[in-house]
C-alpha cells in the first residue's frame, strides 16, 4: 500500500503545482500592459499634412519604435503618457519636417544597459522645423531628446529626467535651433550638450535660454564640445559630476571639432564637479584636439558657489594639443569657495580676465 500512497501523493502535488503555475501565468498575462504600438502608429500614419491629432489623457504602452513620418502635423498629447515597455525599441522618432509635438510625457525603462542608437533615444528630432513644447521625458535608455542633424528646431519647456545618457543632445550639424527653459534632472551624462564630431558637420547657430540642470550622475551640465555660434543665457546648474559649464574640443577617443563663437552670460553654477576622480572645476575651457582650436569664447556674469575641494579650482582654461585664443572671462563671482579661483594654462594674451570677486572681495587671479 505504501508505494500506491506515494504515487497518489506525487500525482496530487503535481496537479497542485500545475494549477498554481497556470494561475500565475494568467495573472502575469493580465498584469502585462497592452501593446498599443500598432494602433498608435496607425493613428500617426492616417494623418495628412496640416492635421492635428489629440491623444486621450491616459497612458499608451508601446513595445516598438513609434515614427511620425507625415510632414506638418501637430500631435497634442493632452496630458497623455507614451510609455515604452522595451528599452531596445523605446524611441519616438520625428522623421518629417514641420511637425509639432506638445503636452505629452514620454517614458522608457532604465533598468538595463545604456544604449546609444536612434531606436533607444527617447525622443529623436529628425526633421527640419520641428517644435517640441511642454514635453517631459521621464526615463530613457539613451539620451532623453536627441536632435540629429536638423535645422530650425525649437524646444520649449522640455523637461528630461533620469536618462542613461545625455538629457538633451544636439549633434551632426544641428543648426539654427532654440531651447527655451529646458530642464534636466539626474541625467546619466551631460545635461544639455552640443556635440560636433570631427567627421560630422559642425553644429551652429543654437540659442539656449534659461536652462536648468539639476544633477548629473556622470558628465557635465552645459557642454559645447565642438560647434560654432552657440549662445547660452541665464543658466542654473547644480550638482554635476563634472564641470557645470564645459566648452571644449576633445581628442581621443571622441575627436570633436573646433569651437568658435560660444557665449555664456548670466546665471549660477552651484556644487559642480562632485566626482573626485574628475578634475574639471565649475567651469572648464579646454582644447585637447591636435590641429583644432577653441576661440572667441566669452563667459560673463556668472556666480559660482560651493565647488568641492576635490575640484581643485573654480575656473580653468587649459590647452592640450590644440590651441586657444580670444577667451574672455568677465564678472565672475565666487561664493562659499575656498579653492583656487582660476587656473590658466594657455599662451600669454589668449585669455582676458576681469572683475573676479570672492564673497564680495576682489581676487587677484594673475
Amino acid at each position: 500500500m505504501r508505494p500506491h500512497a506515494d504515487t497518489l501523493l506525487t500525482a496530487l502535488l503535481t496537479t497542485a503545482l500545475v494549477t498554481v503555475l497556470a494561475v500565475l501565468g494568467v495573472q502575469a498575462a493580465h498584469s502585462a500592459p497592452p501593446d498599443e504600438t500598432t494602433s498608435l502608429q496607425a493613428q500617426f500614419d492616417r494623418l495628412r499634412p496640416g492635421d492635428t491629432l489629440r491623444l486621450e489623457r491616459r497612458t499608451y504602452f508601446h513595445h516598438g519604435v513609434l515614427r511620425i513620418t507625415v510632414p506638418g502635423v501637430r500631435i497634442v498629447g493632452n496630458g497623455a503618457t507614451l510609455a515604452a515597455t522595451h528599452a531596445p525599441t523605446s524611441a519616438v522618432q520625428i522623421e518629417a519636417p514641420g511637425v509639432a509635438v506638445s503636452e505629452v510625457t514620454l517614458t522608457a525603462p532604465t533598468d538595463g544597459p545604456r544604449y546609444t542608437g536612434l531606436d533607444q533615444h527617447k525622443l529623436v528630432v529628425g526633421g527640419d522645423g520641428v517644435s517640441v513644447t511642454d514635453v517631459t521625458v521621464d526615463g530613457s535608455a539613451a539620451a532623453g531628446v536627441f536632435v540629429d542633424g536638423v535645422t530650425d528646431f525649437r524646444l520649449t519647456r522640455v523637461t528630461v529626467r533620469d536618462t542613461l545618457a545625455d538629457g538633451i543632445h544636439m549633434t551632426d550639424g544641428a543648426s539654427n535651433g532654440t531651447l527655451d527653459h529646458p530642464r534636466t534632472e539626474r541625467t546619466g551624462d551631460d545635461g544639455v550638450a552640443v556635440v560636433s564630431y570631427g567627421t560630422d558637420r559642425p553644429c551652429a547657430g543654437i540659442t539656449i535660454t534659461a536652462p536648468v540642470v539639476e544633477g548629473t550622475r556622470w558628465g557635465r551640465g552645459i557642454a559645447v564640445v565642438g560647434g560654432r555660434d552657440v549662445s547660452v543665457r541665464d543658466i542654473m546648474v547644480s550638482r554635476t559630476s563634472g564641470a557645470g559649464v564645459y566648452i571644449a574640443s576633445e581628442g581621443a577617443p571622441y575627436y570633436t571639432d573646433s569651437v568658435a563663437g560660444i557665449h555664456v552670460a548670466g546665471g549660477t553654477v552651484t556644487g559642480a564637479n562632485t566626482d573626485p576622480a574628475v578634475v574639471h572645476g565649475a567651469v572648464l575651457v579646454y582644447s585637447g584636439h591636435a590641429g583644432h582650436s577653441v576661440r572667441d569664447v566669452s563667459i560673463s556674469d556668472l556666480t559660482i558657489a560651493g565647488t568641492p575641494p576635490s575640484a581643485q579650482r573654480n575656473v580653468g582654461v587649459l590647452t592640450g594639443p590644440g590651441s586657444v585664443d580670444g577667451i574672455d572671462l568677465n564678472r565672475i563671482t565666487l561664493q562659499s569657495n575656498d579653492i583656487r579661483p582660476l587656473m590658466v594654462d594657455a599662451p600669454a594674451g589668449s585669455v582676458q580676465i576681469s572683475d573676479f570677486t570672492a564673497d564680495g572681495r576682489p581676487v587677484d587671479v594673475g
